[in-house]
Formats: structure tokens, sequence, C-alpha cells
């Protein structure tokens, strides 16, 4: 196994948080499609194809393909089953990661960018989505103190990102959390006691 480009534990750890993610899109169906999630402006249809593109897209990126890009978004379309994609994606993502020799890769609109940092914050976002789509169907979900506290670092990293104003927005209002998972929601902008809107975007 060749774990130059990113360490083991962290891999280790981005693939424990999927098979989390993979669990609660199991769950999810064609009908569930147009629930709003806590991931502002997406409903549950728009978050899977979000998730399973970019994780495409990285997984080209670091097998030095070119990725599927249109109009600078991935192509991924979710249809009758984005479960199975998710899975695939998935695991072709932690294979070209964990093979990967060179410890830098080439991303779309940032260039050079370290492995590590990249695990790190993809750690961060499948923590962070798959509470949003757990929340949107209505189910829960927790993951172990080593993954929360590697979230921890990976949103931080996120958050001194250009584009984090994009991607984020600041909490409303102070809150207390009564575990570091809750302070991770808070930190990345989430409502704790979320209710689903209409104002969500429907791809």
């Amino acid at each position: 196994m060749d774990t130059t480009g990113a360490g083991a534990a962290a891999l280790e750890m981005l693939e424990a948080a999927l098979l989390h993610m993979r669990a609660v899109a199991d769950r999810t169906t064609p009908d569930d499609f147009g629930r709003p999630t806590p991931c502002e402006d997406y409903d549950v249809r728009c978050l899977l194809e979000h998730v399973i593109g970019w994780q495409q897209v990285f997984s080209a990126c670091a097998a030095d393909r070119q990725p599927a890009l249109v109009d600078g978004s991935p192509t991924y379309a979710a249809w009758s089953d984005p479960a199975t994609d998710l899975r695939a994606a998935s695991a072709i993502l932690i294979e070209n990661l964990r093979h990967r020799s060179d410890p830098a890769i080439i991303l779309p609109y940032r260039g050079k960018t370290g492995v590590d940092l990249l695990v790190d914050e993809l750690l961060a976002e499948t923590v962070i989505h798959t509470w949003d789509l757990a929340t949107a169907i209505g189910t829960t979900v927790d993951f172990d103190d080593r993954i929360v506290s590697a979230a921890h670092v990976g949103l931080s990293e996120l958050l001194a990102e250009s584009f984090a104003d994009i991607g984020f927005r600041p909490p409303e209002q102070p809150a207390v959390a009564r575990s570091e998972f809750q302070r991770l929601l808070l930190r990345s902008g989430r409502r704790l006691r979320w209710q689903g809107s209409a104002t969500s975007r429907t791809c």
C-alpha cells in the first residue's frame, strides 16, 4: 500500500466517514430528492450530486486524469439510485488517494494542493454533509471522537480558504454545544434545531 501522498490514518478516518455517509444514503429514495437540507440552498438531490460529483472530480485528479466538468461544475446527475453511485465514487476516491505517490495534486480552481490538505478537508465535508443528509431525511448520525477531532482540523482549513464565504455561513447566534460534534456543526454555520424550508434549490 502506497501512502506517500496521504497519511494512512487520515485516509482510514475518511473511509470510515464515507461509510457513515453511505449508510445514510442507502436510506434515501427518489421520493426524498426534493426535501430541503441544512446545507443552504440544496435539496437532497442537489446535495448528493454535489458530494458524488466532486468525489468523481477529485478521484480523476488523484489519478492525473482530466476531471469531467461543464461550466466549472461536475457532470454527475442523481437518478434512481445515487446510493450505488456514492458507493462506487467513494471507493474509487479512496483507492486513488491511497495509491498516489506524489504528495501534491492539481485541482480545479486551486492548482497544486497538498494531498494531506485535501484529505483533511474532505473528511470535514463528509462528516458535515452526512449530518445534512441524515437530518433532511429525519434520521440521526454520530461519529467517534477521533473522526470529529480530525474534522475540526479540516474545517479550520476550509474556513481559511478563499472560497470559504461561498461555502459556509457564520453561525447566526452563539450556542452552547453539548458535544464536539455539535460544535463542529455550529462552526460550519449549521443550525442544530434546523427545520426544512421551501427555499432549498431544486437542481
